[in-house]
């Protein structure tokens, strides 16, 4: 499929390659457009500046892969486990971003991953535990049965989010920003009763 170790400033279109292992490549500011790389492997691979649009990542394995400064748009990015992600140790802010993607059943636990962008998208039953997303930008993100314990959202953005159901006993949600509607849902583990 890829012949090369290296590609530069390259356009994948329509590229069709599911269930398969890749190993050792590097992408940089390369574009994928409409691909369907679902239950396949990138292992040790490194994209840099790249972007993914309209592409099938569902249940693709990352391997110590690295991402820097990688955005997905419109991707379906169903059940991943992001953890097996080589992630920069310094990076000041998330070296990627969701817009509009599918992200459900997947896992960020324990990852740092400081004003991440995950805007307009699906986040059904995702795992973000323990994560760190200071000043993350979440707006009109839908999260139902989404996991959210001991997870850094100081300054975080939910504005427009749904479905979420976020312990404040649990989670720091410290000059986050949240629709005042949306916000009663912060109150439904404190045990008390609301009455119109």
């Amino acid at each position: 499929m890829f012949s090369q170790n290296d590609y530069y400033e390259h356009e994948f279109f329509k590229v069709k390659a599911t269930a398969q292992r890749f190993s050792g490549i590097e992408f940089e500011q390369c574009q994928f457009i409409e691909c369907d790389f679902s239950h396949s492997q990138f292992s040790n691979c490194r994209f840099i500046d790249c972007e993914f649009i309209n592409c099938n990542l569902s249940d693709l394995s990352w391997n110590y892969s690295s991402l820097e400064e990688v955005d997905f748009k419109g991707c379906k990015l169903n059940s991943i486990v992001w953890g097996q992600v080589n992630w920069p140790q310094l990076a000041l802010t998330s070296p990627v971003s969701f817009k509009q993607c599918e992200l459900s059943h997947s896992s960020f636990f324990e990852l740092q991953l400081k004003a991440l962008t995950m805007t307009n998208c699906f986040a059904k039953d995702v795992d973000f535990r323990h994560a760190n997303l200071v000043q993350s930008n979440f707006s009109d993100t839908d999260f139902r049965d989404s996991l959210f314990h001991q997870t850094n959202l100081r300054k975080a953005n939910f504005v427009g989010a749904t479905q979420f159901n976020i312990d404040i006993t649990s989670n720091d949600v410290s000059n986050a920003k949240f629709e005042r509607l949306e916000a009663l849902n912060l109150l439904t583990g404190l045990d008390i009763e609301l009455v119109d």
